[in-house]
């Protein structure tokens, strides 16, 4: 056999490995920066879905509407009663809106994960919760006003629920964009 054709069928084997490592190396590299890219976009959702749902928290919790409710009326130069005060505070309450949550709630859902999905999918329910309290105490009749008036427990507790949602996001989303894993159970800080 001639030292060319030797050399050639030696030399094949070293150059295809080579190759091949050269292909792998470069899709690894490719990937990274595909990789870098999304969890770029992921931050930047879950950012702005934290925003989102702190500009609802702080416009909608129930102190804030009161004091809102209370300086309407300062400045019209009523001077209502607490069953008044209550109503219009609900009012502003429920003129909160949760679309912008809820479309903010929509892009977490296409950028995952599931886990993450699941815990903002629960801070828009509890969002609506808060606007379902609110409805309830516009709607009630003088009497029953006057009992929720003296304790506002529903609304301050959906209040906590929402901010603890919140947290809780925060918390699943930091774990993610980190690699770290999830809690086993998010809401276990809350029923402690």
């Amino acid at each position: 056999m001639a030292p060319e054709v030797i050399a050639a069928i030696i030399g094949t084997p070293s150059i295809l490995i080579a190759a091949t490592a050269a292909y792998a190396a470069g899709r690894a590299q490719g990937r990274g920066s595909v990789d870098a890219v999304r969890r770029q976009h992921q931050r930047d959702a879950y950012a702005q879905f934290l925003d989102v749902a702190y500009t609802f928290s702080t416009s909608s919790r129930w102190p804030t509407c009161v004091a809102r409710a209370k300086q309407e009326a300062r400045e019209a130069g009523q001077s209502p009663g607490a069953s008044q005060i209550c109503i219009r505070a609900a009012e502003l309450r429920v003129g909160v809106s949760t679309g912008p949550l809820t479309l903010a709630s929509i892009v977490i859902t296409l950028e995952g994960p599931d886990h993450l999905t699941e815990v903002a999918s629960e801070l828009v329910r509890r969002a609506l919760a808060v606007h379902d309290d609110a409805a309830q105490i516009g709607t009630s009749a003088t009497e029953e006003l006057a009992l929720i008036v003296t304790s506002l427990p529903e609304s301050r507790q959906s209040d906590r629920r929402f901010i603890a949602a919140m947290g809780a996001f925060s918390h699943v989303a930091r774990l993610h964009l980190n690699g770290n894993r999830p809690p086993r159970d998010v809401w276990a800080a809350e029923r402690d």
